[in-house]
């Protein structure tokens, strides 16, 4: 009898295994090549699978000022399924001297589901000029329906949609994008990666 499909893909997905797995009165079997079998003896419920030390180093986090921080956790969570991860009210930085300073913020940290790259959002005044910053560009994320992905930001309060575009690079890779702006006006970018990689 096989065992229940999620216990299989919780091991193959972990790398426990590479093949079927099989219940035995109680016990999995799993086939790790042909002729070789080993017998692994566990509870579903119990078994966790031990989480991968992070990479050092890797990229963490984007940082925007935005208007109005409650709107943008609004938006984003809406148009992207981004979720809320944490709200920071003050930071306590202490410097070289030893004494520690106290200061109010408004901060967000969002991130999609069962990833680690952060969307830290930060709520100061609106700048006297309109615009991004002058090195700053866009933000890309990577969807799998763009067409699907751009009336979900649409309905969620996207401004000024552009139409989808196909892209190819002089390296081989083609996809379709598309951009908007963000609750204050910060441009965002939906990419579907159509062949190749970016």
């Amino acid at each position: 009898m096989h065992a229940p499909e999620g216990t299989a893909r919780t091991l193959l997905k972990a790398g426990f295994l590479a093949g079927p797995v099989y219940l035995l009165a109680g016990y999995s079997q799993a086939v790790l090549r042909e002729g070789s079998c080993a017998l692994i003896v566990i509870m579903a419920s119990a078994f966790v699978p031990a989480k991968k030390a992070a990479l050092s180093p890797r990229f963490n986090h984007v940082m925007l000022f935005v208007a109005d921080l409650d709107s943008s956790i609004t938006f984003y969570t809406a148009a992207l399924d981004l979720q809320l991860a944490q709200r920071i009210t003050e930071l306590t930085v202490t410097g070289a001297n030893g004494a520690p300073s106290v200061h109010p913020v408004k901060m967000a940290l969002l991130k999609f589901p069962e990833q680690d790259f952060v969307l830290e959002l930060a709520e100061r005044p609106a700048p006297a000029s309109a615009g991004p910053a002058p090195y700053y560009q866009h933000l890309g994320v990577d969807v799998r329906d763009i067409a699907a992905a751009a009336e979900r930001v649409r309905k969620a309060g996207g401004q000024a949609p552009s139409p989808i575009q196909n892209v190819s690079t002089s390296s081989g890779t083609v996809a379709k994008n598309m951009f908007f702006r963000g609750p204050s006006g910060e441009l965002v970018e939906l990419m579907e990666i159509v062949s190749g990689e970016f």
